[in-house]
Parts: structure tokens; C-alpha cells; sequence
């Protein structure tokens, strides 16, 4: 009798004492994952994905890495130009696409293209091909 008082006051004890009574005063467990990367360390992970993604070797992951940085600074600099209207946005857009594209063709084969240009977008090209 003894031993289950002692047994029943430890184990009301550690659940007193849970983190789970405790949640509202932890610290953010979400924030506290995430970390900030800085250009270089974003650099080197984008590179390491075009490596892995496209079985490349360092030098046309870092062509790729260049032709995705340009064209994403083509599109905001597009995004940010406000003298455009719908037509003109658009038709700028498609001509951005299919430079990045072209590019990409130049340096990947077809296989490789698959994993990194979104279908819709090779689709088009194709449609663009036949007319």
C-alpha cells in the first residue's frame, strides 16, 4: 500500500510537471525551425536541388541557376512596371518563358527539361512549334 501511494504522488507529480501544461509559455516551435538563409547559403542550396533534380555536374547547375535568376529578374522588374497593359503584360511574359526555355533547351536534354520546365509550359512551346 505504501509503495502505491508513492507509485500514484511520482506519477501525479511528472504529469503536473508535463510540457504539455506548459505549452502557452514555450517558445514558437514553428519559428524556431525555421532559419533565415543567407544569399550564399540559398546559392548553394538552389545549386545542390539543380545537381540532384538534374544529374548535372557543377557547371550547368550554375548555368541554370544564372538562367532562372535572370528570368526571374525579368519578371519582376515586368511585375514591377506598372505603363503596361493586360496584352502587353502578357505577350511579355510568354516572350520571358520562351527565352528561359530556349536557354535551358541549349544546355539539357529533353529528359532534364522534363524535371525543371512545368508541362503547361512545354506544351505550349509544342503548340507554338506546329502553327
Amino acid at each position: 500500500m505504501k509503495t502505491l501511494i508513492i507509485f500514484l504522488a511520482f506519477l501525479a507529480g511528472y504529469l503536473l510537471t508535463s510540457p504539455a501544461l506548459h505549452a502557452q509559455t514555450r517558445p514558437d516551435s514553428i519559428r524556431a525551425r525555421q532559419r533565415v538563409q543567407s544569399t550564399t547559403e540559398q546559392k548553394r542550396t538552389q545549386l545542390n536541388y539543380y545537381k540532384r533534380t538534374l544529374k548535372v555536374d557543377s557547371v550547368k547547375a550554375e548555368q541554370v541557376t544564372k538562367i532562372q535568376s535572370d528570368y526571374k529578374d525579368s519578371m519582376k522588374a515586368l511585375e514591377a512596371d506598372k505603363s503596361l497593359n493586360d496584352d502587353a503584360r502578357r505577350s511579355h511574359i510568354k516572350a520571358l518563358i520562351a527565352e528561359r526555355n530556349r536557354k535551358l533547351a541549349d544546355i539539357l536534354d529533353p529528359q532534364q527539361q522534363a524535371r525543371i520546365i512545368p508541362s503547361t509550359e512545354r506544351q505550349q512551346a509544342a503548340e507554338e512549334k506546329k502553327d
